[in-house]
C-alpha cells in the first residue's frame, strides 16, 4: 500500500475514534475475544493468541494517546515522564509475548536473557522516575487507560459556561431532569418515585447534580498530583521496584527449585508493604488502588514455585477436577483451564510479574 494512501486511512481512523471513542473499545474487545478463541486450537496457538492480545493492548494505548491529544488532556507530569510511562506500559503489555517467542526461537537460554533484559530496563526507568522526577508510588501499568464513558467528552462537546448553563434551563429536559418533579405551590424539586434508588444508596442530592459531582470528583482525583514520599516510603518503593531483579539474581545463584529466591522475594514484598503503611499518609485514589493491588498480589505466592509445586498444585487440580466432573457446565469451562495450568506456570511473567 502506498504511503499517502496509508496516511489517508490513518487520518480517517483517527477522525472516527475522535467522534466515537466507544468504537475503539469495541475493536479492542473483539481482538481480546479472538485471542481467547484462538488459544489451544493449533500448533503455536499460544504465541498467536498472545500476539493478538498484545496487539489489542497496544491499540488501546494508541487510542488513549489519540483521545488525550484530541481533547487536550492535562497531566501533572512533564512530557518526558509521560513518554517514560508509556514506554514502561508498552513493555508490560508485550513482555509475555517476547518471553514465549524467545523460548520458541532460542530455547531456555534465550528466554531467560529476554526476561533479564526486560526486568533491567523496567527497573532502571522506574528508579529514574522515582528519584529524578518524584512520581511517587508507581502503578504496575503506569499509563492509566481512559474510562471512555467518563473521561472522554461526548460528541459535540463544548466547555460549559454560565451563559450556556442559563440557556440550558430553557432547553428540552434531559433524561436526568425527567427524573425530578417541581411541586406547583412550594417550587420544591424532588425525585420521582420511579427514579428513586434503593434505600441503602439514597442521598439528598438530585440525580443531575449527583452525576455532575461524581464526574468532576472522578476526573479531579485521576489528575491528582502524586503524594510526596518520605525517606521510609521511598525505601519501600525501591524494595518493590528492585524485587524482580533480586529474585532473578537469587534464582540464578540458588536454582529455580530452591526456596531462597521465593523467600527473599516474599520478604521484600512484605517489608515494602509494611514500610509503606508505617505512617498515616493520605493517599489519593490511584495510590490506594495500587497499594491494595500489591497487598492482594501477595496471594500469588500460593501459585509460585516451589510453594505451588509442593503444596498448592495437587489441591488446586483436585478441586478443579472434582468440580468439572460433578457440575456438567463447569466441565467444559474448567478442563481447558486445567490443561493450560502447566503452561501458565512455566511462563515467568504470568506468575512473577506482579
Amino acid at each position: 500500500m502506498p504511503l499517502p494512501i496509508a496516511i489517508q486511512y490513518l487520518e480517517k481512523y483517527k477522525s472516527i475514534i475522535k467522534e466515537n471513542p466507544l468504537i475503539a473499545t469495541e475493536i479492542e474487545n473483539v481482538l481480546r475475544w479472538v485471542s481467547y478463541l484462538v488459544s489451544g486450537r493449533f500448533n503455536n496457538s499460544n504465541i498467536i493468541s498472545e500476539l493478538i492480545y498484545t496487539s489489542s493492548s497496544l491499540l488501546q494505548i494508541s487510542n488513549d494517546i489519540l483521545l488525550k491529544r484530541a481533547f487536550n488532556w492535562k497531566s501533572n507530569f512533564s512530557e518526558v515522564v509521560e513518554r517514560l510511562k508509556i514506554f514502561v506500559t508498552i513493555i508490560e503489555y508485550t513482555q509475555v509475548f517476547f518471553e514465549i517467542s524467545a523460548k520458541k526461537l532460542a530455547g531456555e537460554a534465550g528466554k531467560w536473557i529476554t526476561i533479564a533484559i526486560i526486568q533491567i530496563t523496567k527497573t532502571v526507568i522506574k528508579l529514574i522516575l522515582l528519584f529524578k522526577y518524584n512520581v511517587g508510588i508507581q502503578r504496575q501499568i503506569p499509563f492509566l487507560p481512559l474510562d471512555r464513558q467518563r473521561d472522554v467528552p461526548s460528541k459535540g462537546y463544548n466547555p460549559p459556561t454560565v451563559e450556556s448553563e442559563s440557556n440550558s434551563d430553557q432547553a428540552a429536559p434531559s433524561a436526568s431532569e425527567r427524573t425530578v418533579v417541581t411541586l406547583p405551590r412550594s417550587g420544591r424539586v424532588i425525585r420521582t418515585l420511579d427514579s428513586a434508588p434503593p434505600r441503602s444508596k439514597r442521598t439528598w442530592v438530585l440525580p443531575s447534580e449527583s452525576s455532575l459531582i461524581n464526574k468532576i470528583l472522578g476526573k479531579e482525583d485521576k489528575n491528582a498530583p502524586p503524594t510526596e514520599l518520605n525517606d521510609t516510603q521511598k525505601l519501600a518503593e525501591v524494595l518493590h521496584i528492585i524485587r524482580p531483579l533480586v529474585h532473578l539474581s537469587t534464582m540464578k545463584t540458588f536454582g529455580q527449585s530452591s526456596w531462597a529466591p521465593y523467600l527473599v522475594s516474599f520478604g521484600m514484598d512484605v517489608t515494602s508493604l509494611k514500610l509503606m503503611s508505617a505512617s498515616n499518609t493520605l493517599w489519593n485514589t490511584s495510590e490506594r488502588l495500587e497499594l491494595n493491588q500489591r497487598s492482594f498480589s501477595m496471594f500469588l505466592y500460593l501459585m509460585r514455585s516451589p510453594f505451588y509445586d509442593n503444596y498448592t498444585k495437587v489441591r488446586i487440580i483436585r478441586i478443579l477436577t472434582t468440580l468439572s466432573e460433578r457440575i456438567p457446565l463447569f466441565g467444559s469451562l474448567l478442563k481447558p483451564f486445567i490443561q493450560y495450568l502447566p503452561e501458565w506456570q512455566r511462563t515467568y511473567f504470568y506468575v512473577w510479574n506482579a
